[in-house]
């Protein structure tokens, strides 16, 4: 799996970066997200090796997924791992002011996976697609909201 997807927000910068960088907002947009957890605590002037727990809902169970902030440069990118038992992704959020609101670039590209997960993301690439397009929607329409 290796999804991208840019867009422009009609947004301030710092009011899109809240957006991704507050647990309580990411549960607004991102589908299936229950919670999201920092083990050790969040000090966001420490935050590069902070590790975090999302427990996020698919069909009738609640899944959990730890990871480890590995980039911290507000308001303009935030990188992290996330995964578990089967499968390791890396993810980013760029930010940049662009006329007419924010720029916000977005990847995840699976670094660790067995051949089976390999098989099933490409199998399955077009419904990732479909929740990724979903979700940066949700965002955009939060964050443009007044």
């Amino acid at each position: 799996m290796n999804e991208r997807h840019t867009m422009v927000i009609a947004a301030p910068i710092a009011r899109v970066w809240a957006m991704i960088d507050d647990a309580e907002n990411l549960k607004r947009w991102m589908e299936g997200l229950v919670e999201t957890t920092y083990p050790d605590g969040f000090d966001r002037r420490r935050a590069v090796g902070t590790r975090f727990v999302q427990r996020i809902r698919e069909g009738g169970r609640v899944a959990d997924y730890a990871g480890e902030i590995v980039t911290y440069d507000p308001p303009r990118h935030l990188g992290f791992v996330v995964g578990n038992s089967v499968f390791r992704m890396q993810a980013d959020y760029r930010l940049a002011e662009a006329a007419g609101g924010t720029r916000l670039d977005y990847s995840a590209l699976l670094v660790e996976a067995g051949g089976v997960v390999r098989f099933m993301s490409r199998l399955f690439g077009w419904l990732t697609r479909r929740i990724l397009r979903k979700q940066m929607a949700r965002l955009r329409a939060l964050a443009e909201a007044p």
